[in-house]
């Protein structure tokens, strides 16, 4: 049997038909000239993430990621496949913008300058999903993002400063609309991943689907339920992300948390016509490490309301003048969308334990001059 390195160039003469290649003879044309600079044929699972985002680079032959990515790439085309059976339309993301999302929970925005004036590089795409949704009525986007994440994320094994979510909105929708479409999703990558047994093989066996629907508790609900494990989680603040790998190991299956309080979101969800406090909003959990994969919720739409919104969360209403016109004058639907983030999702099918191997050039939170 002909051995060579990766990446080597043969010519080869012989037959062929249409399931073999019958080998007369071979000639090598070139060896790799490279010299290696890590030894990337090594388990990943055991390098430290660091190590790994410093030298993706090379670690990119490894087999092993290199079968993640392939099921990466599954996951977008089952997703698409999944929504354009729903009559979603597709529509390309942008990568600056005058204004992006402001809810980031702690991470910052990213700025960029055109013609002197300063943009700010997408965080997120939500008023432009509401924009379009008015348009379309059921629109999706495959969207960069990028977050200048808390050093101290690094930590979580979750977060990336570059990541990728399959954001869709829905004009006119209700909570449970969107909430049946996301399990649904889900669920149909999930099947669709785990019925090529040669794509995961090696790479996550003991893959399992979890058929809708969903347990379903309020953020108040789950603040009680974690806090009873063990954790100290004041009203108001997010679940840590050892918080949501326990309350999903509760429930033993993925589950949805609903109506965060206001204080904690962005100025763009609808608040919750019972009790101001919280919003009509949710996060879907999935078991293991890889936590929060969705979020969402229905859309404040009043041009009247998002402007007390937009400052109560301290932001002045004239940067997101586009944004207002269009409310102000009808151009905004009630909606409610989502985001599924393709990252987090990779991890839970794969069964990876950091993030830093759901993405082909990871950008971990504090690191800087990586490839």
């Amino acid at each position: 049997m002909l051995k060579l390195p990766l990446e080597s160039s043969i010519a080869i003469e012989g037959v062929c038909s249409e399931e073999e290649i019958l080998v007369e003879s071979y000639r090598v044309l070139s060896l790799p000239k490279f010299e290696r600079k890590v030894d990337y044929t090594t388990d990943l699972r055991s390098i430290d993430p660091v190590e790994l985002a410093k030298n993706s680079h090379w670690y990119l032959r490894n087999p092993l990621w290199t079968k993640i990515l392939k099921v990466q790439e599954r996951i977008i085309n089952s997703a698409r496949e999944f929504l354009y059976k729903e009559s979603f339309t597709e529509l390309l993301p942008l990568v600056v913008s005058p204004v992006t999302d402001p809810g980031l929970r702690g991470a910052r925005k990213v700025k960029a300058y055109i013609y002197g004036v300063e943009h700010e590089v997408s965080s997120s795409i939500i008023m432009y999903k509401q924009a379009t949704a008015a348009v379309f009525g059921k629109v999706f986007f495959v969207a960069r993002n990028v977050r200048e994440e808390p050093p101290e994320n690094i930590l979580s094994g979750r977060h990336l400063v570059e990541f990728t979510q399959i954001d869709l909105e829905v004009a006119h929708a209700s909570l449970n609309n969107v909430i049946d479409l996301g399990e649904r999703i889900v669920y149909y990558i999930c099947e669709k991943i785990k019925s090529d047994e040669e794509l995961l093989s090696g790479v996550n066996d003991d893959l399992e689907c979890f058929k809708p629907p969903y347990p379903r508790v309020t953020y108040d609900d789950a603040l009680s339920i974690v806090n009873k494990l063990g954790f100290n989680i004041k009203w108001g603040v997010e679940l840590t992300s050892e918080a949501e790998t326990a309350l999903a190991k509760h429930f033993n299956s993925p589950v949805w948390i609903t109506e965060f309080p206001s204080i904690s979101r962005g100025f763009y969800y609808l608040q919750n016509p019972r009790d101001s406090r919280y919003n009509v909003d949710f996060n879907l959990v999935m078991p293991g490490v890889c936590g929060e994969v969705i979020d969402g919720g229905l859309r404040e739409y009043s041009y009247e309301k998002l402007v007390d919104r937009i400052k109560l969360h301290n932001e002045p209403p004239e940067k997101y003048e586009w944004f207002l016109d269009l409310a102000r004058h009808g151009g905004i639907p009630p909606s409610a969308g989502l985001g599924l983030g393709v990252e987090r999702l990779t991890m839970y099918i794969t069964g990876v334990r950091h993030i830093a191997l759901a993405a082909a050039f990871p950008k971990l939170p504090g690191l800087t001059k990586t490839p």
